[in-house]
């Protein structure tokens, strides 16, 4: 029975569809690269070391119709890990919003 709690977890860890995707992470004294983020969570290299099971503020810069935008984030690490001279951080999203206001347009008619 344990081996299916541990599958079931894993299926449940894998959840949210990730994107392979590269942008800027900036985290608490160091910079990064996000390489792959999903509605639950992120995982990006960077100088930085959390501990894991630390709760960490990072912001995700983007680009959308020629302007760069912020995604500000709050996240709990649940790993870290050594990648070719940098650190891989894997962090659950808790609190992501988004940074100033942003005007909402109505989707166009189909």
């Amino acid at each position: 029975m344990a081996g299916s709690k541990a599958a079931r977890r894993a299926r449940e860890q894998r959840a949210a569809v990730r994107f392979d995707t590269r942008m800027p992470v900036r985290i608490q004294d160091g910079e990064g690269t996000t390489q792959n983020i999903s509605a639950k969570g992120v995982y990006f290299e960077t100088d930085f070391e959390p501990r894991t099971g630390a709760l960490v503020n990072f912001s995700v810069e983007y680009t959308l119709q020629g302007r760069k935008h912020r995604l500000m984030c709050e996240g709990k690490v649940v790993r870290v890990e050594a990648q070719d001279g940098k650190v891989g951080v894997a962090a659950r999203l808790i609190g992501p919003f988004f940074e100033g206001e942003e005007e909402i347009l109505p989707a166009p008619p189909r």
